[in-house]
Formats: structure tokens, sequence, C-alpha cells
């Protein structure tokens, strides 16, 4: 008994050395040379970690200042980043494990599905793992507010929510983006409903015609310094922290940075923890990074001879280079969405106050922005990352109280798929719920 409590509670369930095993089985399974199989194990251990680390960086300079905002001025602030979430999900041991859990059985189901689906357009291997982690947690976190519903019912659901979502969801950017991506690959980001509204965005507010192409404008060579995300945190997440600060006050932002003739000046405090956060950032991306570099290989190989002829299903940056930009205006114009939401958040004294997502207004921004643009050119590019930046924002105010443990923490998800599928499909399971429970009472 002893040794089963050591594998089952020490061991299996925690999910960096859980996930480690399920990559060293992986390449087994692949018969990969001994050097292989070290390297590919002991780097998705450590990309992990490294994750668990940069996500703790996050929360260590995010905390203060939304605790300090929320008892001020009596109001949840939030800040919508999936990497950051995620870390506050890992402090949940029996979350932790569970999201681990759904996140694998909902992928092998996924090929399951893709698997026994008809038609090319269903053919698609999701691998932006890293976002089916996330999800996985957002499942884990939300089912149990909605459905009032155990660990393993939370489990079963999630699971066949998230395998659906990601074996039908990516068949619609890849029927869009066929003309310019010839089925190359699609996109599988958490945007794939969201690319549609961009779409059509772009069709209502621009036009098509090559002259208004954002790749064919001639823009100032610095812009495409923006390009790099760690430079758009750089000067973003200062910005933000100011911002949460001056909503707070001069005064309750001077008792963080410490009182007394070597105090730091609290706008400075504010300015340094914004860098400090871009440096969580950056060291949370680079642990996804090496985690994704070694485990999408384990998983891509089974899904190679599993599902033969499918096309992979990637990450936001794949879709970038087919409009560079169109994929900038996007960003433009989400960044501009995005802000107006978190003053209206402010001057309504919502409950909820939205701060500005790195991850909508950059990453959603630019996805959305490649989309309008191929549809309507660079108007179209502006207006599909402006509507979608907005929608994305204001969709918090109403998801963010159905995300249980980590609700309060100041940190929650983000994008546009999240506002236009996530979002009133939980609405509805909690309709439904109620409905049936009112029945038989």
């Amino acid at each position: 008994m002893q040794v089963i409590n050591f594998l089952v509670y020490q061991v299996l369930s925690n999910e960096t050395i859980f996930l480690g095993l399920v990559a060293l089985v992986g390449l087994l399974l692949q018969r990969k040379k001994f050097p292989q199989v070290v390297d590919g194990t002991v780097k998705t251990v450590i990309g992990l970690t490294v994750l668990s680390s940069g996500a703790g960086i996050l929360i260590t300079s995010l905390s203060p200042v939304v605790t300090k905002l929320n008892s001020t001025l009596h109001v949840k602030g939030v800040l919508p980043t999936n990497d950051a979430v995620f870390g506050v999900v890992l402090r949940f041991s029996s979350i932790a494990k569970n999201t681990v859990i759904t996140f694998l059985l909902a992928f092998f189901l996924h090929l399951v599905l893709v698997r026994i689906s008809s038609g090319k357009n269903f053919k698609n291997a999701y691998l932006t793992a890293h976002l089916m982690l996330y999800h996985a947690a957002f499942m884990n976190v939300t089912l149990p507010v909605v459905l009032h519903t155990n660990g393993f019912w939370t489990i079963v659901v999630g699971t066949v929510l998230n395998a659906v979502y990601y074996t039908y969801s990516p068949a619609i950017p890849r029927i869009i983006s066929r003309p310019w991506m010839h089925d190359v690959s699609t996109l599988g980001f958490m945007d794939q409903v969201g690319s549609l509204v961009a779409h059509f965005i772009g069709k209502w507010f621009g036009s098509s015609k090559p002259e208004q192409d954002a790749d064919n404008m001639k823009l100032p060579k610095w812009a495409s310094m923006f390009r790099d995300n760690t430079i758009v945190l750089f000067f973003l997440m200062p910005i933000i922290f100011v911002g949460i600060g001056l909503a707070v006050g001069p005064a309750g932002i001077q008792q963080l940075a410490g009182k007394g003739p070597d105090a730091t000046n609290w706008i400075m405090w504010l300015i340094l923890q914004g860098f400090t956060f871009t440096a969580g950032i950056v060291i949370l991306l680079s642990g996804v990074r090496m985690f994704i570099g070694s485990i999408v290989p384990a998983f891509k190989g089974i899904s190679d001879k599993f599902l033969p002829g499918a096309i992979p299903a990637l990450d936001a940056p794949t879709i970038f280079p087919y409009s560079p930009m169109g994929g900038m205006f996007g960003f433009l114009g989400s960044t501009v969405g995005c802000i107006l939401i978190t003053f209206a958040t402010i001057i309504f004294k919502s409950p909820v106050i939205v701060f500005p997502s790195p991850i909508i207004m950059y990453f959603d921004g630019n996805v959305m922005g490649v989309f309008g643009n191929k549809a309507g050119g660079w108007r179209g590019a502006i207006m599909a990352g402006f509507i979608t930046g907005m929608i994305s924002s204001a969709a918090v105010i109403l998801f963010y109280p159905l995300t249980g443990a980590v609700y309060g923490s100041g940190l929650t998800w983000s994008n546009i798929d999240y506002a236009l599928v996530w979002m009133p499909l939980m609405y509805l399971l909690k309709f439904i719920r109620t409905a049936i429970v009112g029945f038989i009472l």
C-alpha cells in the first residue's frame, strides 16, 4: 500500500513528473534512440518546471497590486493572461492533477474523432499542446462551478467538450484560409471561431482590392520591432501597472513600495513591477517552448501514425507570416479596443475591472488582423482587431466569476473563443442544470 500511495499521490498526481513519464512512454513507443529519449524526457520536465517558475514571478509581481486595487475600490481587478492563470491552477494539486488527466484524455479522444471523421476539412491534428493544457485547466475550474460536478465528472465532461472543439473548430480557419495557406496547416490557438468573425468584419469594413492590402503599404522600419512580444510587453506592462496604480492611488501603492527616505517612488516601483512581470512572461514562454518542443514530437509521432493525411493545427505565430502588416494593424486595433474596455469598466463601476491583456492585444490581435486583412485590407485588419479585442475583454466580466478556485487571483483566461464559445456555453450549461434541478425539486 505504501508503494501504491507513493505512485498515485506522489508521482502520478504531480503534473511535472506525470508529463515527463508521458513523454518517456511516447518516445519509447516510437523506438527513439536512447539519447533522444533522455533529451525529450528531461526537457519536458525542466520545461514545465521553468514554466511554473515564470508563472510564480508573474503572480508575485501582479498579486499585491491587484489585491490593493480590489480592497481599495471593492472590485475584482483581472488581467486575462492564459500562461499566468495556468500558474495559479498549478498551485492547487488536485485541480492540477485533474487538468493533466483531462488534457491527455481529450487529446487522445480528439485523435479518435479525427480518425473516424469524414471529409477533408476535419482531418486536422490539434498540436498546440500548451493551450490544450491551459484549456483543460479552464474546464477543471469552471465546470465544478457551473455543473457542480466532482472530479470524475469534471474530467469526463471536460474531456468530451475539449475533444469536440479540438477536432471540429480548426476546420473553420482551414476553409477560410485555403486560398492563401493552401492546406499546409491550419490554426489551433483558441481563435478558430474568432477567425470567422474577423473574416466577416474584414469584409464589412474593408476592401479586398490589392491596393488596400496592408502588406502592400509602406510603413516605417521602426514599426517592425513590435513583432517581438518581449519588446511589446516591455512597453505595455509598465503602462498597465501604472494604470492600476493610478486607480488605487499613490498612498496605497506607496505602502507596497515601502516608506522612509530610502523607499522607492511609487511610480518607479510600478514600472519595475511591470518589468518583472515581463521577465516572468519571458521565462514562462521559454519554459513553454522547451516543454512543447519535447512533448509535441511524442504526440506528433502518434498522430502521424494514427492519422495519415491530416494536417497540423498550430500556434498563432504560424499565421503571422501570411500577412505581417495585417497582423500589425490587428494588434493596434486590438490594443485600442482592450484599453477602451478597461476605461469603460472603471467609468461605469463594473464589479470586474478588466485590464488590457497582452495575449488578447498581441497574439489574438495579430491573428485577427491577418484574417481581417485577407478579407478586407488594412481597414478590415484594424477593425477585426478592434472589435474582437473589445469582445474578448468585455466577456471576461461575465466568465471570470465562473472560474472557481482562481476567482479573485487577478488572472484569468484570454483569447476570443473564450468569449464566443466557452462563456456562452458555460452559461447555457448552468441554465440547463438550474432548470433540471428546479424541475426535479
